[in-house]
Order: structure tokens, then sequence, then C-alpha cells
């Protein structure tokens, strides 16, 4: 763990929080722009990305397991209108707190819960490296964001409500 920690390599997990921030940011811009996804009554690209992840949940070797297909049915699809908006949201803001370094550690958790799902509904991509790059700033722990607005934050804290 203390390699985590060493405030000398500060600059490399900020290249890499940043770098994170841009992952996200760059597929929420494009789901925010293409109309089959928001905005789009039926959702479109979801319900087929949902569906692609039901369709995986058959066979021999299934690569999503049966009760994440049952949330899929259950939750996902009949409510696909409000995942249209949350699924670029939460992109958008997991990326935002990424690269200015504001709320850090609810960005990395956020942004590794969505990556999980990801992978959870049967595709591989790139989110075994992004869900990697949050666990490793997550063990980096205030190193992650020594340099950004969440340290602005701890040294006001600390300053009018620390031990004086």
């Amino acid at each position: 763990m203390r390699f985590f920690r060493n405030k000398y390599l500060v600059p490399v997990w900020t290249i890499l929080r940043i770098w994170l921030g841009y992952q996200w940011i760059v597929p929420a811009i494009e789901k925010l722009k293409d109309p089959t996804w928001v905005g789009s009554q039926s959702g479109v690209a979801i319900t087929g990305f949902l569906k692609g992840a039901l369709a995986k949940a058959t066979g021999d070797h299934p690569s999503v397991q049966l009760w994440y297909a049952r949330f899929v049915e259950s939750v996902a699809l009949p409510n696909v209108g409000v995942f249209t908006y949350v699924v670029p949201a939460g992109e958008l803001l997991v990326g935002i707190s990424l690269i200015l370094g504001a709320f850090t550690i609810a960005g990395l958790i956020g942004g590794a819960f969505m990556n999980l799902n990801y992978l959870l509904a049967g595709t591989t991509s790139t989110n075994p490296i992004l869900y990697t790059a949050a666990i490793i700033l997550m063990a980096a722990g205030a190193n992650a964001y020594k340099i950004g607005i969440d340290q602005l934050i701890v040294s006001f804290w600390k300053k009018k409500y620390g031990k004086q």
C-alpha cells in the first residue's frame, strides 16, 4: 500500500485520473448527441444493448448471469426511458469529477459501479481497463486528488474546522 501513497507518484495518479475522466466524458457526449440514445421514446440504443445482454444469458456457458438477466428484464427494460438519461448523465458526472479532481472518490466509485454493470451485461471492451484504473486510484487515496479541487476543499475544511 505504501507504493500507492508515495507522494512522488502524485503526478502519475493525476495523469491517470484525468485520462480516466476523459474516457468517461467522450462516450457520455456521444450518447447525449445520439438521437437513438437520449430523447428516444423507445430508447433504441439502450434497448438493443439490454436485449443483447439478455441474449448472452442463455446457453451452456452464459456470459451474463441469470440474476443479472432478471434485473435487466424486470428493472432496466421497463424503465428504459429513465436509463436513457441516467447512463449518459452518470458518465458525464464521473468524467467531470475525475478531470477536475472534485468529489474524486465518489466519481471513482460511480465509474467502477458503471463498469461493473457493463461487465455484468456481458460487454468487455475497455471496461476491465477502466475498472482497474479506478481501483488503482482508489488505492492511491488522497494522492489521487492532491492536484485537484478536492485538495482545495480539504485544505479549506481543515483551516476552518480543524484543530486550533
